[in-house]
């Protein structure tokens, strides 16, 4: 039906035309509500990621890896968000450039400029340019 069609509907009927246009007009609106909210909600589900404390440092455990600190990098090459860190939506885990996340994450607080970038305990291949700061993670 279209405006057009309402409109002459709404003036042949009068007040019956008119309760069906509000009924039209709802039904519109409710659609349109429920599209913008499947819309918003339609994002993946972000995990929550656990720490555990190693010989020094805190290493992440996120799908039954772990990951140990490796160096810091700049929170701007961070990627798309993974999870939080025990819950806390400012201290975020993610990935890093175009490194599979299997291997390499990275780990920022929202408060804080840099983040530092997390290697997974069995990685053996280091990629060009990057190189621990950390004399037990070599």
């Amino acid at each position: 039906m279209t405006h057009k069609d309402c409109w002459m509907l709404f003036r042949q009927t009068g007040e019956q035309g008119e309760k069906i246009m509000k009924k039209i007009r709802v039904l519109g609106i409710a659609i349109l509500t429920a599209v913008v909210l499947c819309a918003c909600g339609g994002g993946r589900e972000l995990a929550d990621i656990s720490t555990a404390e190693g010989d020094g440092y805190m290493a992440i455990i996120w799908e039954e890896r772990t990951y140990v600190p490796f160096c810091v990098v700049s929170k701007n090459d961070c990627g798309t968000l993974i999870g939080y860190v025990n819950g806390d939506t400012g201290d975020r885990v993610c990935e890093y450039k175009d490194y599979p996340s299997n291997e390499w994450i990275a780990n920022y607080l929202t408060v804080d400029g840099g983040a530092i970038l997390l290697k997974e305990v069995n990685v053996t291949n280091i990629p060009d340019g990057l190189r621990s700061e950390y004399e037990w993670n070599d």
